[in-house]
Parts: structure tokens; C-alpha cells; sequence
């Protein structure tokens, strides 16, 4: 039994490697269109902005399925080195079946031959279960087995989560329906258009690294607003956009 333990623990480690390789490929990717991203932002090019933002989106759900079951498998390394060290019980052993089989699900459309191997470890595992399954084989065993499996799962899910915050910067806010300020200004100045200039150039004389979704924040109004009065102020010669 301990023989086979420590075979599943090498397959399981050399998926959880390949798996961290590929978050890190993830995470490239995600910069490199997260800079083009504000590129375009600061180029007033809001289709190509809004482009980018979205696929930075797509790739960071990605990110948080590659990530979880980075997690999830080394939750079961540790499992089964615990199990390796205090004794082999079926017990111990069954619920990481229910963890390898979900993680083997989720990653099978990202990278298949991760999900390829895991079948194969589903398997030793199964094989390890059946010869311990007299120990435990009650109706209730199995349900409690489901019931810590899916909160493992669940646990991996909240610490990736938070991950991503650390890993990932906030994507800035794109409106569906923004445009150019030129076609959002509107044609009749209202009387708020110079409170909200003076409001904007003593933002950006206090903040050197200016950001419009930050000042929009702070100041209550909306993203679209700020860059109207960026223009205007830039026009009038009061602020310089480098």
C-alpha cells in the first residue's frame, strides 16, 4: 500500500507542476493585455480597451480553474503523505478519489494531458480503495467521504479567490457603451461642468499618478464625466496628459 501511495504522490506532484507552469503562463499572458489595455485607455481607443479588458476576463476564469486545482492537488499530496506516514485506512484515502475526479473534470478543456494523467492516478487510487474498502463500507461512510471531498473542493475555491486579487490587478471599468468624450460631451455646458473641472485639477495636482477610475471614485461622479473634464482642462491648458 505504501508503495503505491508514494507512486500516486510522483504522478500527483508532476501534474501539480505542470499545472503551476501553466498559471504562470496565465499570468504572463494576462500582463501583456492588461498593459495593452491601459495603452488604449490612455490613447482615448475605448473599442480596443474594452477588447482587451474582456479577454483579460476570459483569461483570468482560466486563471481560477488552474489555480484551484493546483490547490486541490496538493491537498491531496499532503493527504496522502499523512496516510503514508500514520497508517493506509480507506477512510483516509477515499475522499481525495472525489477531489481527483473534479479537478480531473475542470481542467480537461485547458490542459488535457494533466486531465490524462489524473484518470490514470484516479485509478491507482480506486485500486488502493477497493482493497481497504471492508474497513469502512458503511452508507454513511460514503456520504460523509462526498461531504469532506466537496468541502476541500469548496476551501480551494475561497483561497483561490483570493489568490487571484494578489496576482491580478483590478481591470479598469469598462462601460459598454463608452465613447470618445468628444461624442459624450453634451451640447449645453451644464452650470456643474467648471465645479467638476476645479474638482479634477486639484485631484490630479494631489495625486501625481493619476487614475480616472480612482478619481471617479473619490469625487462621486462617473468615469465619463472625469475624462470630459480632462479634456477640457487639457484644452484650456490647465493640465498636460503625458
Amino acid at each position: 500500500m505504501k508503495e503505491k501511495i508514494e507512486q500516486a504522490k510522483f504522478r500527483l506532484q508532476a501534474q501539480y507542476d505542470k499545472l503551476e507552469q501553466t498559471y504562470a503562463r496565465i499570468q504572463q499572458r494576462d500582463k501583456d493585455l492588461f498593459q495593452r489595455c491601459v495603452g488604449a485607455q490612455l490613447s482615448n481607443d475605448s473599442a480596443h480597451a474594452r477588447i482587451y479588458a474582456n479577454e483579460c476576463a476570459e483569461i483570468r476564469k482560466i486563471a481560477k480553474i488552474v489555480l484551484g486545482s493546483e490547490l486541490a492537488l496538493e491537498r491531496v499530496i499532503l493527504r496522502l503523505e499523512t496516510v503514508r506516514e500514520f497508517g493506509a485506512i480507506w477512510a483516509d484515502i477515499a475522499p481525495v478519489l472525489g477531489i481527483v475526479k473534479d479537478t480531473r473534470s475542470k481542467i480537461a478543456g485547458i490542459v488535457p494531458q494533466v486531465a490524462s494523467e489524473l484518470d490514470e492516478v484516479n485509478n491507482l487510487l480506486e485500486d488502493m480503495t477497493m482493497e481497504g474498502v471492508d474497513e469502512v463500507s458503511s452508507p454513511t461512510s460514503t456520504e460523509a467521504t462526498d461531504a469532506e471531498a466537496k468541502r476541500i473542493l469548496e476551501e480551494t475555491g475561497v483561497i483561490a479567490e483570493e489568490k487571484l486579487k494578489e496576482h491580478f490587478p483590478d481591470l479598469p471599468t469598462m462601460n459598454e457603451h463608452t465613447l470618445p468624450s468628444a461624442i459624450l460631451e453634451p451640447a449645453n455646458q451644464t452650470e456643474n461642468d467648471g465645479e467638476i473641472q476645479d474638482k479634477v485639477f486639484q485631484y490630479a495636482r494631489n495625486h501625481p499618478s493619476f487614475n480616472i477610475t480612482n478619481c471617479a471614485t473619490e469625487l462621486g461622479r462617473s468615469p465619463d464625466e472625469i475624462r470630459i473634464a480632462i479634456d477640457k482642462l487639457r484644452d484650456n491648458g490647465k493640465l498636460m496628459i503625458e
